[in-house]
């Protein structure tokens, strides 16, 4: 379900919105000197489709487009994804190239210690 940096910032208008939103309320949001044309952002909006990223509903004469997965979905997937293709699968050698012995404080240990052990050591249930 990997989507590119273009997509992404798509999607997080989407997720950010949480409700279904058309491709002109799309392209009033997009900012950031984004200047896409109407079938870039259709381009892009079919891409996420296919990838069931999100759902289409005709209403009227326009298309209505809605999040298919949450934006906590996709990022446990990718994740997933990353630490299979990069680490192998292992979550030990992923907090070993995210941190280097020492680096963390013994508050931010336990923290984590407490959430591993199903707590809710950490802020929104997250590390």
């Amino acid at each position: 379900m990997k989507i590119s940096d273009s997509e992404m910032k798509i999607m997080d208008l989407i997720w950010q919105a949480g409700r279904p939103v058309t491709t002109a309320w799309i392209t009033q949001r997009l900012g950031d000197g984004i200047e896409w044309k109407a079938t870039t952002i259709l381009t892009f909006l079919a891409r996420l489709e296919e990838k069931g990223c999100i759902t289409v509903k005709k209403q009227g004469r326009q298309n209505l487009y809605e999040a298919a997965v949450s934006r906590e979905s996709y990022q446990r997937e990718e994740t997933r994804c990353f630490v299979e293709q990069i680490h192998g699968g292992s979550y030990r050698s992923l907090f070993a190239a995210l941190c280097s012995p020492g680096e963390l404080e013994a508050e931010e240990i336990e923290e984590l210690r407490r959430w591993f052990e199903g707590g809710d050591g950490a802020e929104g249930g997250q590390p």
